[in-house]
């Protein structure tokens, strides 16, 4: 009977950029950026990597908004993350966006997460970035030379509801090589079930690595819908499943942690 993974994330979360983010997408406009620790400079992150020690926390992740090329401002604080590492030990995740300098991050961050867009109309007029969707196939396919896990994560329905693109975004990082792939949607104002599920099932017949249902997907009536999906098509794991779906499951591992660990 397959296994699978019922992660319960136990991420300490830290924005770089407090609320801000050049791009503003309608699905997020910064909301998703309030949940996590602001900071203003490199003592107040020095200063997050201690308390989450304190606190017990195994992994951080350091996010923010992105610029209009697509990009996580990171490297002014490399140093101090880097400092924040070594006192701490702390397993580090980044959200990346579309850097290329990923030799310089060698050593310092254990994961990096991108989020892929396989249509260049929705760069172009939903995102307003300025940036190709071969970009992000460059920059998987980089980050894989310097950093020991690569996840890919693909948001369905990230063009208003509207599928468009997923396809290829999963066929450039199964090109990529990434070490994970995670499956999102969207958490309201999308409710096809049966594009949603041709999309995770092509997921399922064609990466070969660990592929997961994301922590972000569509609340309500749909959400035990679409984990047991997941389920069914042997997903490796799921991140904070409901209970009826570990039920379901039946043979389920808890990992305390991001859907990328293994």
């Amino acid at each position: 009977m397959h296994k699978i993974i019922a992660y319960r994330p136990s991420v300490y979360t830290i924005s770089i950029t407090g609320g801000y983010c050049e791009l503003m997408c309608n699905h997020c406009k910064g909301k998703y950026l309030k949940n996590m620790k602001w900071i203003k400079d490199s003592k107040d992150l020095l200063n997050e990597f201690i308390v989450a020690k304190e606190k017990g926390y195994n992994y951080i992740l350091i996010s923010g908004g992105f610029d209009k090329k697509g990009r996580l401002p990171i490297f002014k604080f490399l140093d101090v993350i880097k400092e924040g590492k070594i006192r701490t030990g702390i397993f580090i995740e980044l959200h990346s966006g579309l850097i290329k300098e990923f030799d310089k991050l060698n050593g310092i961050i254990d994961a990096v997460l991108i989020d892929v867009i396989g249509s260049q109309e929705t760069i172009d007029n939903y995102i307003k970035g300025d940036w190709l969707k071969e970009d992000y196939e460059y920059c998987m396919k980089l980050a894989k030379q310097y950093i020991p896990i690569v996840a890919a994560h693909v948001l369905i329905g990230v063009d208003n509801g509207k599928i468009k693109g997923e396809y290829e975004a999963i066929d450039m990082a199964i090109r990529a090589n990434v070490d994970v792939l995670s499956i999102l949607t969207l958490i309201d104002n999308f409710s096809d079930i049966d594009g949603i599920k041709d999309i995770m099932m092509y997921a399922r017949e064609n990466f070969k690595g660990h592929l997961t249902l994301g922590c972000m997907r569509l609340k309500g009536k749909y959400r035990p819908i679409i984990e047991k999906i997941a389920v069914d098509l042997q997903y490796d794991g799921i991140a904070n499943p409901l209970y009826e779906t570990l039920k379901y499951a039946k043979n389920v591992k808890i990992i305390n942690g991001c859907c990328i660990l293994k």
